[in-house]
């Protein structure tokens, strides 16, 4: 089953200071519920994921890389790939733009294929459940990088 995101969210930051931390792994899975880095290195890293979605409950076990990284266009496409209760492949763009005021757009635009048991939940429900997980990460970013967050 296909799942397609396309998300906008606006985080009070300077742009560098908000590259930096969505391009570093270790940052990044804080922010991911039920999300834990088991490896990183300079643009590959490998994890593990536990999702909820109604009464079902999936634990992956995966891997994703930095396929795009451009520093100088804000630019990033991350491939992630997942198995264990089911499988999960994962394609993400993202796009930082600065806003007048020091601030930062991100856009993110997210293809992911999902079989096995959370397939079965049906897309409703797995696009509600990914909405509300977005929303929880933006929020654990935002935490992190704007006034009276740990600087990066």
């Amino acid at each position: 089953m296909e799942i397609r995101v396309e998300k906008t969210f606006r985080v009070d930051a300077p742009i560098d200071r908000v590259w930096e931390f969505l391009t570093d792994p270790e940052q990044v899975v804080e922010c991911v519920p039920g999300a834990e880095l088991t490896e990183k290195s300079e643009r590959e890293f490998s994890g593990r994921l536990g999702i909820k979605v109604g009464p079902v409950q999936a634990k992956y076990r995966g891997e994703g890389r930095f396929v795009e990284l451009d520093r100088e266009r804000h630019t990033m496409r991350v491939v992630a790939h997942g198995a264990g209760d089911g499988s999960a492949d994962v394609e993400m763009r993202g796009e930082l733009r600065a806003l007048e005021g020091g601030g930062t757009e991100s856009s993110v635009e997210a293809v992911a294929n999902v079989g096995g048991r959370m397939a079965q939940m049906g897309s409703r429900l797995i696009k509600f459940v990914s909405d509300r997980l977005f929303d929880q990460f933006v929020a654990r970013v935002r935490e992190r990088l704007e006034e009276g967050g740990a600087s990066g």
